[in-house]
């Protein structure tokens, strides 16, 4: 029988109204910030109470994003890879909030004012939140930086903290900016820079429209998957990368597993072309923020050890 659950789910949605936040596991507001939400100046009280106060996070993205704006006594649960240092940039930052797996039960007792979901995610506990009444936003993925700069600000306009918000944004362009000056200044012809490509297991790659081609561009490099014609994230065949002549070639690292992450560049092929390759760790691509740039700026470190590489396959340990 379904009648359970949904009881169940409407018991629990009946007493959020009376349990004590305490009850619910909220975090103590004495643990320390992240280091963007050390910065926000102090605010009345009535400002405070109109915010949400019980916010939760069932997306890895929402999640660095949330800890980036809010106090840590506003966050009531994030997801469980938050504090995973394999997966999370601010996975320490993470540390000691509570986790949920993103049932809506778990979800309800924590007694939330506003959840954070993506919009590929969690769809039956959204579907369910927002039928007993909790506010629900879903945040769409990132696909390049500006989109990243948009999640940031949709959520901070959910969570009353905008300024902060513009903030981090305006920090973000500015490390942009500052990597683009340097890019152009070393090459200003685009047109003869050096080609990259993204190329993990089964010829995964990242071709237009992707955060990895946002960080190529600025790094300096042109996209090899993209001038391949790879839409998005798809499949780019040996035979069209080798077309491309890269110079390098980023390899995926999927928490701590080096050794799956350099089978693809075994290839006879790709050593005989003396490509030299960069493991990032995904943690750094997989949601969009400020590594994003960081992971352009080790992109652009590779492009210059590049110019005066040996023939042959040279590492760079990130």
């Amino acid at each position: 029988m379904k009648q359970a659950p949904v009881a169940a789910l409407a018991m629990l949605a009946a007493l959020a109204g009376c349990q004590r936040a305490e009850q619910a596991g909220l975090p103590p507001a004495a643990s320390p910030l992240p280091q963007a939400a050390s910065e926000r100046p102090a605010t009345t009280a009535t400002a405070e109470a109109t915010r949400p106060q019980r916010i939760v996070s069932l997306n890895l993205c929402t999640d660095q994003i949330l800890l980036q704006l809010v106090d840590r006594s506003r966050i009531a649960a994030l997801s469980r890879l938050a504090a995973d240092p394999a997966s999370s940039m601010l996975a320490e930052a993470a540390r000691g909030i509570p986790s949920v797996r993103g049932s809506a039960e778990e979800v309800l007792a924590l007694q939330p004012d506003l959840v954070l979901v993506g919009t590929h995610t969690t769809l039956h506990t959204t579907q369910m939140l927002r039928r007993f009444g909790i506010p629900v936003l879903a945040v769409p993925g990132a696909d390049g930086f500006a989109d990243a700069q948009a999640q940031i600000l949709l959520v901070a306009r959910s969570t009353g903290d905008e300024a902060r918000g513009q903030q981090l944004v305006q920090r973000m362009q500015a490390a942009q900016q500052a990597l683009a000056a340097s890019v152009a200044a070393e090459n200003p012809n685009a047109v003869q820079r050096p080609t990259a490509a993204l190329y993990g297991a089964n010829g995964h790659s990242a071709g237009a429209g992707t955060i990895y081609d946002d960080m190529l561009g600025l790094a300096g490099w042109r996209n090899a998957a993209a001038e391949a014609g790879v839409p998005g994230y798809g499949q780019l065949p040996l035979e069209r990368l080798v077309a491309q002549r890269p110079r390098l070639l980023l390899v995926p690292r999927w928490g701590h597993n080096a050794l799956g992450a350099q089978r693809p560049l075994q290839h006879p092929v790709l050593a005989e072309l003396g490509v030299q390759r960069l493991e990032l760790p995904s943690r750094m691509t997989v949601c969009g923020g400020p590594w994003n740039i960081a992971a352009a700026e080790r992109l652009a470190q590779a492009r210059r050890a590049n110019a005066s590489s040996l023939p042959h396959p040279h590492p760079i340990t990130p």
